[in-house]
């Protein structure tokens, strides 16, 4: 489930920062996915990937630490 709503910035979750900092994509991934009903796994790692600026065709990151939005965007370009 989400724990933002539309007009509000969606700020990544301290367990996201936890799992950023310490290198976990695939947990960082997991607890990206766990906010959102809508976003699935797979489509969070590309999110995480993307925002750490690794090896994803064509994208470019928007920050440091994966959004949802970032992962529902992933999501529309499948």
């Amino acid at each position: 489930m989400s724990d933002h709503t539309d007009g509000e910035k969606d700020e990544p979750t301290l367990r996201q920062k936890l799992h950023a900092a310490t290198g976990d994509r695939d947990a960082e991934a997991e607890a990206l996915a766990d906010r959102a009903d809508d976003v699935d796994v797979d489509d969070a790692k590309v999110a995480v990937q993307k925002a750490h600026g690794e090896s994803v065709e064509g994208t470019k990151p928007g920050g440091d630490v994966a959004t949802v939005d970032d992962a529902r965007e992933v999501a529309e370009d499948e």
